[in-house]
């Protein structure tokens, strides 16, 4: 479905109406067709300005600028619009680091929370077909989760409100005081956590459960719940591991791996690459890198501490599936994944998810913004007026500063990918390099509206 036919289908849902009725029955037909034909052009012209208008040296330039001052490893960008048309495409790599290897649409990258979308989007195909419900209790499906405790400090205040700079150690344990739903794994809610809370006490206990090394989706329930909560479920929004708990909560409702209802759901089903739990045969992936000493450098054992001391290792005979974490994706991949969500791009006549459940994937929140921008509770980031050149862009970054958005307006899907869990502009999802970039491009396509 090019871009053209996508604006097409938007005038027929908008303008059903005018064309019903005996007054308009003799008119309708041409009507119809001279709507199509000039929809058809104005749509496809604006994308074509996209394609061979579209500046790309000052783009090009601010990508290569953090690359050459050693702020990012290597940046890869490609944008497409809703047809598959490459809009933009560029790769730098630090050949000082990396000197013998290249960047493209088909490289592997570790795309770390980018996978929470991926599980999300399942979970809300589930609810369609009324196998889970967000109302249902977590412990339907996990029952060894019905009776978890809250970490609380000597006042009795849940660890999740308190800051880094306090000391709740040694804990206490209560009991939960609200029942733990499947909508607190959407929206972050639920109580569950990394090895990154800044409390020694619980971070080691975390720590300790080695979840990356789990042989499997049951054992890693066993060890998490001998794990306290860090809130009451619904108290708070506190960001975590709670996407991995949905992963293996959806695992329980089917009985299935979360690889096999990927593979069954979303990429063998709508032909989709460049998307996977494992790593491909003879693909040697891209070392992580960190600024955190100053100059950018191979990360050490450890050093990728989400977890604590291990992460995930995408062998191929993994039982291991991390809903919240685990993937790795191609550019093209997960482009193309976007574009199944939000353009309906699927070669199968059924959409993957209904309108309705897009809506309510990307409506904004009630709640304060933050500098991303409001977060959804669905894996998205929707961009707001703290960043008003691309107001209302849905968003979604992994650890190691990889990044994909979608703009519906201009029908567009774009990615910025690296792999750099700490750099020298430590501004999260609104870093300085994608603020940088992503002006001078809105800078350009408002000239075309």
């Amino acid at each position: 479905m090019n871009f053209g036919e996508n604006c097409i289908i938007r005038f027929l849902k908008m303008n059903d109406t005018l064309l019903k009725g005996k007054f308009y029955a003799k008119l309708k037909g041409i009507i119809f067709f001279l709507s199509l034909a000039v929809i058809y052009s104005s749509c496809e012209k604006r994308q074509d300005k996209y394609s061979t208008q579209l500046n790309k040296d000052p783009l090009n330039e601010i990508l290569d600028r953090y690359v050459n001052d050693g702020i990012y490893p290597f940046l890869y960008s490609r944008i497409e619009d809703s047809s598959g048309r490459v809009v933009y495409e560029h790769s730098v790599v630090n050949r000082k680091l990396l000197p013998d290897v290249s960047i493209n649409a088909n490289t592997w990258i570790r795309i770390w929370s980018m996978s929470k979308l991926v599980t999300i989007s399942l979970a809300m195909d589930l609810i369609e077909e009324n196998t889970i419900s967000l109302k249902d209790p977590v412990s339907n499906y996990i029952p060894e989760f019905k009776d978890l405790k809250v970490a609380v400090n000597s006042d009795r205040i849940s660890l999740a409100r308190l800051q880094s700079k306090d000391n709740p150690c040694p804990f206490n344990l209560v009991d939960a005081d609200s029942v733990l739903k499947i909508k607190n794994l959407f929206d972050h809610t639920a109580g569950f956590y990394y090895a990154l809370t800044g409390f020694g006490c619980i971070d080691s206990l975390f720590a300790n459960v080695d979840a990356p090394n789990q042989k499997d989706g049951d054992e890693l329930i066993k060890s998490l719940a001998q794990l306290p909560l860090i809130q009451h479920p619904g108290e708070i929004y506190r960001y975590g591991m709670n996407t991995t708990v949905l992963g293996l909560l959806l695992e329980r409702a089917t009985g299935q791996s979360l690889n096999d209802l990927v593979l069954n759901r979303i990429t063998n089903l709508h032909n989709i690459n460049g998307l996977r739990y494992t790593l491909p045969e003879n693909v040697n992936l891209i070392p992580g890198f960190t600024g955190r000493d100053g100059d950018l450098r191979k990360v050490r054992d450890g050093e990728l501490d989400l977890y604590g001391e291990n992460v995930p290792d995408y062998h191929p005979e993994t039982n291991l599936f991390l809903g919240g974490e685990g993937m790795l994706a191609t550019a093209k991949g997960y482009i193309n994944f976007m574009r199944l969500l939000f353009f309906n791009s699927s070669i199968k006549s059924k959409e993957f998810l209904s309108e309705e459940s897009i809506k309510e994937m990307t409506s904004k929140p009630k709640g304060e913004q933050n500098d991303d921008g409001y977060n959804t509770g669905y894996a998205f980031y929707l961009t707001s007026e703290t960043h008003s050149y691309e107001k209302n862009i849905l968003r979604v970054g992994g650890y190691e500063k990889t990044g994909c958005w979608v703009d519906r307006k201009n029908q567009l899907i774009g990615t910025l990918f690296t792999q750099a869990n700490e750099t020298a502009d430590k501004i999260g999802l609104g870093s300085k390099m994608q603020n940088d970039f992503k002006q001078e491009l809105y800078r350009q396509l408002s000239n075309y509206e």
